[in-house]
């Protein structure tokens, strides 16, 4: 019979199966959510690396966006279930995702030598404009506008399921790694090529800078190309502010005219030449996929990444079982964080505050 534990010992809420990836900002872990005796909820937990934890401005940003993360209820949004802290290390629980990220589909479909079918490509990026339209809309209890803009969207950040589901990711840390990226040395920089011209000469950004990041997305979808990739990050940068793009049909005649005619437009330089929003993207590229007369649904999405994502992420990035072990400790004094409007800043006085 197992002892019941003392009032005063933590007990575990989650159990840490596996690290599944890592990137300039955070590692993430499949985990389980120990829910009512018996019952468990598989999530993913993102860690912020230690050494972002000591920079008190990447904190201060991350945690303001964190917030942000919570209030976002969305089918093809990522759900982020709670935001904590565990002795010096930030955790954001959410939803796990069973199955792979566009960029692992994009490159198994360059080993292949093959694209993504271009209606599949279409349904996939109509849901993240979803998403988008949703989280630029997004109002306070008073009606207030957030003006949320996600900064990051690009292939690696949407997430596609095994049943078709387009879910778009990382809300709580694009803000935060937009800001750092420009000052700390230390962070691994490489999305330089889906920023907006306007993001690349460290102008004001809106929301069609998002537009702007989706329509690099689709076209290295359509033309199974990289649209702003240069030697290095400073080459990427400057390609991204020249904004040149080739037409999309000499890439893939397939495309059509009517489409690359949208997707120039979502990709024009100058803000004021986009689309005003997401969901004039989305009825212009709904009517491009009607005229494809293709049809295509989430089994179609489903199939497609059973078909073609790689090694599972077990399998790629697994990281021995006494490192799980170490994060699970840590877990174990996991406190959420509740977020004090009257407090405005990170260290003595934290933004958030400890959950009673």
């Amino acid at each position: 019979m197992n002892p019941v534990p003392s009032l005063t010992e933590p007990v575990a809420k989650y159990r840490v199966l596996r690290r599944i990836g890592q990137g300039g900002m955070a590692e993430v872990y499949s985990a389980e959510m120990l829910c009512q005796p018996g019952y468990t909820k598989r999530v993913a937990v993102k860690r912020v690396l230690p050494q972002l934890t000591r920079n008190q401005r990447f904190m201060r940003m991350f945690l303001d966006e964190a917030r942000i993360g919570l209030l976002l209820n969305h089918a093809n949004i990522v759900q982020v279930f709670d935001v904590g802290r565990a002795e010096d290390s930030y955790f954001i629980v959410m939803e796990f995702v069973e199955g792979a990220n566009l960029k692992e589909i994009w490159e198994e479909c360059q080993t292949r030598r093959m694209l993504v079918p271009l209606e599949i490509s279409l349904a996939m990026v109509i849901d993240v404009c979803r998403a988008l339209d949703y989280a630029h809309r997004l109002t306070d209890v008073q009606g207030n506008p957030l003006e949320v803009i996600h900064h990051d969207v690009n292939l690696s950040n949407v997430l596609l399921s095994v049943t078709g589901e387009v879910k778009l990711m990382d809300f709580g840390l694009s803000e935060a790694a937009v800001h750092i990226e420009r000052t700390d040395p230390d962070v691994v920089r490489g999305k330089f090529g889906y920023i907006s011209p306007e993001a690349a000469h460290g102008l004001k950004t809106d929301a069609r800078s998002d537009q702007f990041s989706l329509g690099v997305v689709l076209f290295e979808l359509a033309t199974g190309r990289r649209l702003f990739q240069g030697e290095d990050d400073l080459h990427s940068l400057q390609l991204t502010r020249a904004a040149v793009v080739p037409p999309p049909r000499q890439l893939n005649p397939e495309i059509p005219p009517s489409l690359e005619q949208h997707l120039l437009r979502a990709l024009a330089r100058h803000p004021d030449h986009r689309f005003p929003d997401m969901r004039e993207l989305a009825d212009s590229l709904t009517m491009s996929l009607f005229e494809l007369y293709r049809p295509v649904n989430a089994f179609s999405i489903g199939d497609l990444v059973q078909l073609l994502r790689g090694p599972s992420a077990q399998q790629r990035v697994d990281r021995s079982a006494l490192i799980a072990e170490l994060i699970e400790d840590e877990l174990m004094h996991f406190e959420s964080l509740e977020y004090d409007e009257e407090l405005t800043s990170v260290g003595d006085s934290p933004l958030w505050r400890r959950g009673g």
